[in-house]
């Protein structure tokens, strides 16, 4: 008697224990055709009925294996636009990279020895007086090294002397990864504030860098003012960056089951779009992936 109890709690247990399985999603994909003129809706056609999906068309933002990518080889492209104004002293403005700095924002820390800057001045146009002038495309490879950081500087000089000292400001700022495999430009530091700049005061405390939402900017002295310097210094950038691409949630738990999907490719070229079904308890949880060729033609 008691062995057939332990039998029929034992039968309890494992049914118990089985309702917490996810069920594998059971589904498939299929085109309604291989190759679609540039502007027609590309269909699909879903079998199936699993508790979500997710779809990524293949697109340069949307593609299944760039999904937990958060690197990426490339090319890192600095831009920015700056304004002189005043006086005539030169060289009074320099750029500036350092893969060594330990960020730790004060005078000692850019003067240390164990710190070691490189000029890139002579990679970017300047003003010569004229407001937002770009400064071309500034190749940030030679500072390329795995995951390093980088850190970029601005530094401002003015002598004391019988001329006004010049006035600086720093109008746009980027830092782009342009990947190799896809040429897509990967945002590093998208504008001016995604660097999160900071000030360190040297030399004169009337003429230093003030950060403003859309710029940052130095006012020399007049005439016979006091030698001034100041730095301003970017957050670590890891020149490598990737974003990692997402997919679009097209059906959840509680939507009826999805028989079709359609979207619209923007430009010709091959696609591999990429379904991603998954069934998900408390419990448990799995997922199941279908792929299927698109073609887009011109």
């Amino acid at each position: 008697m008691k062995k057939l109890l332990y039998i029929f709690i034992g039968g309890l247990l494992a049914v118990g224990c089985s309702t917490k399985d996810s069920p594998s999603p059971d589904f498939t994909v299929s085109v309604r055709s291989a190759s679609y003129p540039l502007g027609d809706t590309s269909f699909f056609y879903l079998t199936g009925n699993p508790y979500t999906l997710t779809f990524w068309a293949g697109d340069s933002t949307h593609q299944y294996k760039y999904r937990h990518r958060t690197t990426a080889a490339g090319k890192p492209e600095m831009q920015f636009t700056s304004y002189r104004q005043g006086g005539n002293q030169a060289n009074s403005l320099q750029l500036l990279v350092s893969t060594d700095f330990p960020g730790v924002y004060d005078s000692a820390a850019v003067y240390s020895p164990d710190t070691h800057w490189t000029d890139i001045t002579d990679k970017a146009t300047l003003s010569g007086g004229t407001t937002g002038t770009a400064s071309g495309v500034i190749d940030l490879s030679e500072f390329l090294s795995g995951d390093r950081p980088v850190y970029i500087a601005y530094r401002y000089t003015g002598q004391k002397a019988a001329t006004a000292q010049r006035t600086w400001t720093i109008q746009s700022f980027s830092v782009t990864n342009v990947t190799d495999e896809d040429n897509v430009r990967m945002p590093v530091a998208a504008n001016l504030g995604a660097a999160s700049w900071a000030v360190v005061k040297m030399k004169n405390p009337a003429v230093q860098w003030v950060l403003s939402a859309s710029s940052f900017k130095v006012t020399g002295g007049p005439a016979n003012s006091e030698a001034s310097e100041s730095w301003i210094i970017s957050k670590p950038l890891q020149l490598n960056k990737a974003i990692p691409d997402a997919g679009v949630p097209i059906k959840k738990m509680s939507d009826n089951r999805l028989e079709s999907y359609f979207t619209i490719y923007k430009s010709p070229g091959q696609y591999i779009a990429t379904f991603e079904a998954a069934t998900t308890t408390v419990y448990d949880s799995k997922s199941a992936v279908q792929s299927v060729d698109v073609n887009i033609l011109p």
